[in-house]
C-alpha cells in the first residue's frame, strides 16, 4: 500500500476500504464519521482497537500503513506492533445479491443531496448475504456504492450521503470510490451485481461537446443584430460663406476662442510737450483759439469796448506764447491748482465809523421800537449777516425791557433781580 504525496484523510479513507469485509460495518461507518469531522486520531484509535480486539488478520504493509497514521495522529505507535500480520491475508468469499430492488426509494431520498455534492458520477445499490466482522449485524445488508471524480472529496461525500439515508430511516453501507482507482475482491463483486440508482439532478449537466467543435463555432454574426451609429446632428453655421469657405484655423477649432481685448488705463499722467521754436520760422498768421470762459474777478473793472474797425495784431517772436492744448494729465493739474474761492461780500466785514455808530446809539437811547429804526444805507451794506443777527438779537432784549412794568420807589432791579446793597446777588 503506497500513498506517497496524498493528505492524510485520503489515506485513512483507502485503508477504511481495505478492511471492508474483515471489520464490523457499524466500526466502519463511525470511524468515516470521526473522519469527516477532522478527529483523525480517534478514528485511528478505533480502527487499531477493532483489529485487535477481534484479532483480524493484516498484511504487512497494512501494518506499516497502520503505524505510520498513528505516528501523524500523534498516537502510541507501538500499537501497530500489537496487530496481527500475516503474509498472505485469507480473504472471505461474500455473497452479493439484487433479488429484492436494492435501489428501491434511493433516488427520492438521495436526488437532492447528490446534486449538490461536487463531482459525483454515479450510485449504485446491493444486497450483501454474508456476514462482515466478529460481531456482524442483521443481514441481508444494503451496500451502497458512490463514485466520484478527481474533484469530489471521498470523507465528506461518505458522511453526507450516510446522515440523509439515517434521518430517512434507511439502513446501509455506504462506500464511496474513486474513479480510477483499482478495487479489492470485495468491491469488485460487489459492483458486478449492484444496480444503478438514477436521481434527477437540481442542475442538468450539458451534453458533451462533440470531437473537433467548440462551442464558438459557427457564424455568430450572422444572427447578430447590426446596430448602427446613431448620426451627429449638425450644428447651425454662422458667418458669411466667403468665411465659412476658408480654412478651418486653430482658433475656429474652439468653441469660443478667446480674443485679444484692449484695455484702456485708467489714469495717465503725461506730461505737456512743449513744440521747440524752429530756428529762423517765417510769421504767419495764426488762428484765433477761442475764448475760455474767464473767471469772476474779485472786484469787477470796467473794460473798454473792442473797436470793430481795428485789425487783431499779429504774433511775433516776442510775444507771448499760447499755452499747450489740454492733455490727459490735465486733470492731475486741476486737482493740484488751488481753487480760488468766489468772493462773497457777507464775508467780508467793517467797522463803522464813529458818525453811524453814535447814530445807532442815540436811536436805541430814545426808546424808539427795532423795526422802526432805519439804519444808513452806507450802515446797512457794511454789516454781515452774523452782526445783523447779534443786532437783531440786541433789538429784541431792548423791546422785552421796554414792555415790562417797573414798580416806583422801590429797588432798582438788574435782569428782573433786586439789585442788593451789598453788591452780592442771592443764589
Amino acid at each position: 500500500m503506497t500513498n506517497d504525496g496524498v493528505g492524510l484523510p485520503v489515506r485513512l479513507h483507502d485503508l477504511l476500504l481495505a478492511l471492508a469485509g474483515r471489520v464490523d460495518d457499524d466500526a466502519l461507518t463511525q470511524a468515516r464519521e470521526l473522519l469527516a469531522v477532522a478527529e483523525l486520531d480517534r478514528a485511528v484509535e478505533l480502527v487499531v482497537g477493532c483489529l485487535l480486539a477481534g484479532r483480524i488478520p493484516v498484511s504487512v504493509d497494512e501494518r506499516r500503513e497502520i503505524g505510520w497514521l498513528l505516528g501523524e495522529v500523534r498516537s502510541d505507535v507501538a500499537l501497530a506492533d500489537r496487530l496481527f500480520a500475516v503474509e498472505q491475508v485469507p480473504v472471505p468469499r461474500h455473497r452479493f445479491t439484487v433479488e429484492s430492488d436494492p435501489a428501491d426509494g434511493l433516488a427520492e431520498v438521495l436526488g437532492k443531496t447528490l446534486s449538490v455534492l461536487p463531482d459525483v458520477r454515479s450510485v449504485r445499490a446491493t444486497w450483501r448475504s454474508s456476514p462482515a466482522g466478529a460481531t456482524p449485524g442483521p443481514l441481508p445488508q444494503r451496500v451502497v456504492l458512490v463514485d466520484i471524480g478527481p474533484s469530489g472529496f471521498a470523507p465528506a461525500t461518505a458522511y453526507r450521503v450516510d446522515g440523509v439515508l439515517r434521518r430517512a430511516g434507511i439502513r446501509a453501507v455506504v462506500e464511496v470510490l474513486t474513479v480510477g482507482t483499482p478495487l479489492g475482491e470485495y468491491h469488485a463483486a460487489a459492483t458486478s451485481t449492484a444496480r444503478e440508482v438514477f436521481y434527477q439532478s437540481a442542475t442538468p449537466v450539458p451534453p458533451p461537446a462533440a470531437a473537433g467543435t467548440t462551442w464558438f463555432d459557427g457564424e455568430v454574426r450572422d444572427g447578430a443584430p447590426v446596430v448602427e451609429p446613431e448620426p451627429v446632428p449638425a450644428e447651425p453655421e454662422a458667418g458669411s460663406k466667403p468665411r465659412r469657405a476658408r480654412a478651418e484655423s486653430f482658433e475656429g477649432a474652439q468653441p469660443f476662442p478667446p480674443k485679444p481685448v484692449k484695455r484702456l488705463p485708467v489714469r495717465e499722467v503725461e506730461e505737456p510737450v512743449v513744440p521747440e521754436e524752429p530756428a529762423e520760422a517765417p510769421v504767419a498768421q495764426a488762428t484765433p483759439l477761442p475764448p475760455a470762459p474767464a473767471e469772476p474777478a474779485p472786484q469787477a473793472a470796467e473794460e473798454p469796448a473792442p473797436d470793430p474797425e481795428a485789425r487783431p495784431e499779429l504774433p511775433t517772436r516776442s510775444s507771448t506764447r499760447p499755452d499747450p492744448l489740454p492733455t490727459r494729465g490735465s486733470r492731475a493739474d486741476k486737482r493740484n491748482r488751488v481753487e480760488e474761492p468766489p468772493v462773497s461780500r457777507s464775508e467780508e466785514t467793517t467797522e463803522l465809523n464813529p458818525d453811524d455808530l453814535a447814530a445807532l446809539q442815540a436811536a436805541l437811547a430814545d426808546g424808539v421800537a427795532p423795526a422802526s429804526v432805519h439804519l444808513p444805507p452806507t450802515v446797512d451794506a457794511k454789516l454781515s449777516d452774523r452782526e445783523r443777527a447779534l443786532l437783531q438779537q440786541l433789538h429784541e432784549e431792548l423791546a422785552q425791557r421796554e414792555q415790562q412794568s417797573w414798580p416806583g420807589g422801590g429797588p432798582e432791579y438788574v435782569n428782573g433781580v433786586p439789585k442788593p446793597n451789598n453788591g452780592k446777588y442771592p443764589g
